[in-house]
């Protein structure tokens, strides 16, 4: 993975999270001359299966106080097939950022490495939430479902052996989580909203479709927010549903007992 932060006078704030996303995306396709880590294609043009190709996760320290308008930070660039040389050039040289207006985002590479060595709280160390090991996460962009609840011929709800409606978000959440390699969450909270700017922010209030690409969150594009727990704790990041690889359904660290050394809930 790679962490960069950004400077400059304008940067987006965090509910642009999707729309920045795919903004650095394009730029590293470019830089990296097309490299399928980060078009997620292979040279044919054939979309890659599964989930090793890059992820691009937005952060928003500022936003957790009353200084900022929760501007986006940083953002971490995440691949678990892990970065060849021309992907690390790609990443070393990804210093501006322009969108449609041809205003520019500067970014400033923090360091390549493996998650386990940017997790943590210490925000004056450019320690990332995301990027920690927890038994306890909580949403911090929306979770968008991918799939639509089930009900019977006579209109009941589907459910299945836990009493969740098969399709509806919580349990598309699960689904998704053990497709992307985690264990199934002991208990699974709603959440209305995320901090940011010193104020809440609703879900609905994130820009939630990608401007290109495949795929589609379901019908209704509403954003969701958990809070989830393991049984055992997990190394982040935790990213799943539509746009999961464009910021949208991530997860920061809740309850950092193994990061602290001391039980500790950000929001209890």
């Amino acid at each position: 993975m790679a962490r960069h932060a950004l400077t400059g006078q304008s940067p987006p704030r965090l509910t642009e999270t999707i729309v920045f996303a795919e903004t650095v995306h394009r730029a590293l396709a470019e830089l990296s001359n097309g490299s399928p880590v980060f078009t997620s294609c292979d040279r044919s043009h054939k979309p890659l299966q599964g989930h090793g190709h890059a992820h691009i996760l937005c952060q928003s320290n500022r936003g957790q106080g009353q200084d900022g308008q929760g501007e986006i930070t940083h953002i971490t660039v995440y691949a678990p097939v892990g970065f060849r040389f021309p992907e690390q050039w790609a990443l070393h040289r990804l210093k501006e950022i322009y969108d449609e207006k041809e205003s520019g985002v500067q970014l400033a590479l923090l360091g390549l490495g493996r998650p386990e060595d940017f997790g943590g709280t210490d925000q004056e160390k450019n320690e990332c939430l995301l990027l920690a090991k927890s038994r306890s996460w909580i949403s911090r962009t929306p979770f968008l479902p991918t799939r639509h609840p089930k009900v019977t011929r006579a209109g009941v709800p589907n459910r299945d052996a836990r009493g969740l409606q098969i399709g509806s978000p919580e349990h598309d959440l699960g689904r998704l989580l053990r497709l992307a390699g985690f264990p199934d969450p002991a208990d699974v909270e709603p959440v209305p909203c995320t901090s940011s700017g010193g104020r809440d922010v609703p879900w609905h209030a994130f820009i939630r479709r990608r401007e290109k690409g495949q795929g589609k969150p379901a019908v209704d594009g509403a954003g969701y927010g958990f809070r989830i727990r393991f049984a055992e704790p997990v190394q982040g990041p935790v990213a799943v549903g539509y746009g999961g690889h464009f910021g949208m359904g991530g997860f920061e660290a809740d309850e950092i007992d193994n990061i602290a050394g001391i039980p500790h809930d950000r929001y209890g």
